[in-house]
């Protein structure tokens, strides 16, 4: 894995979603509060980006066919099907976001 710089925290508007690529990955990142979440940016299901979604307490939903996936662990569901997507650890330095990738 490859620790590098995501974003500032200034390019993270609180609880929306904001895409970004790190090392040719397309992720999706999301501040709630002093906590950033970090996942990977294509949901499984539609191949909708999942920086067009809706964020609420830690969840993200797909807005393409509504998918819900957990930022934390990237265990998502559509009704009742199992989904996945990959978490990535995200580090808050001063006013920068790094994730692993």
């Amino acid at each position: 894995m490859v620790r590098a710089a995501a974003a500032k925290l200034g390019e993270l508007p609180d609880k929306r979603p904001v895409p970004k690529t790190v090392e040719a990955t397309p992720l999706v990142l999301v501040r709630d509060g002093e906590r950033v979440y970090c996942a990977y940016g294509i949901c499984p299901h539609g191949r909708w980006l999942l920086s067009l979604g809706d964020y609420k307490e830690g969840k993200l939903r797909c807005k393409g066919h509504g998918s819900v996936y957990d930022l934390a662990t990237g265990a998502g569901e559509l009704n009742g099907y199992p989904l996945q997507i990959k978490a990535y650890k995200a580090e808050v330095v001063g006013d920068s976001v790094y994730v692993e990738v």
